[in-house]
């Protein structure tokens, strides 16, 4: 990866949807070597993919938390993964070291959905012990932007 390719990168973090003849002014290519810059990014795995950033309180889910559970010894994290994830309020999950198994990511109408889903995590889902924290305020700057600076 060069220079070029970093700023690319940063391009479409920035705007994802930028077409390959705006892309190509801002890194001083052509429409058609740019174009093939980023399908070699795509196929080297450095792109893994586009996707729309989604506001969840426009779609009435206001509340976003963060659950920490731990699970009974011996359930299958397989099952229990695609399980968690058929709940409509959790966004995304991760397994985890220390002494939590998973952090999962959740965005709720409101507290009543929130206490419904920490109440259904132990009843069926073999969760022994949670740790429920409230999303204050996203940072300024994270996200993409962390990937740009790495880029340098």
């Amino acid at each position: 990866m060069d220079a070029i390719d970093k700023v690319i990168l940063g391009e479409l973090i920035r705007d994802g949807r930028v077409s390959f003849r705006d892309l190509a002014e801002r890194v001083r290519l052509s429409p058609t070597a740019t174009a093939e810059r980023v399908r070699k990014l795509q196929e080297s795995g450095v792109i893994s993919g586009f996707r729309a950033e989604v506001d969840m309180a426009a779609l009435g889910r206001p509340l976003k938390a963060f659950i920490d559970v731990r699970l009974r010894p011996g359930p299958d994290h397989a099952e229990l993964e695609a399980a968690l994830l058929t709940l409509p309020a959790v966004l995304s999950g991760v397994h985890v070291t220390g002494g939590w198994d998973y952090t999962l990511t959740v965005a709720c109408r409101d507290v009543a959905e929130l206490d419904e889903v920490v109440m259904a995590l132990p009843r069926s889902f073999g969760v022994v012990e949670t740790n429920t924290r409230l999303l204050l305020r996203e940072l300024a700057g994270s996200g993409g932007e962390a990937v740009t600076r790495l880029l340098g």
